[in-house]
């Protein structure tokens, strides 16, 4: 029996605001205020990768089922 792969759309969301929001941080010479978007960046990234993990917990329940 083939199981059927269960995505979620926050990862897809998620992962790219976390990873531009580092790679902002990391410039170098940026203004003050580059900094600031980058962490709320960073932040926003791991709080939509959460709410992903709890999705994707309950998605994979649903099809279980």
């Amino acid at each position: 029996m083939k199981t059927k792969k269960v995505k979620s759309p926050w990862a897809l969301v998620g992962f790219p605001v976390y990873i531009i929001g580092f790679s902002l941080l990391l410039a170098e010479g940026a203004p003050e205020w580059v900094e600031t978007v980058s962490k709320i960046m960073i932040a926003l990234g791991i709080i939509l990768l959460i709410i992903a993990g709890i999705d994707l917990k309950k998605r994979k329940e649903s099809a279980q089922a």
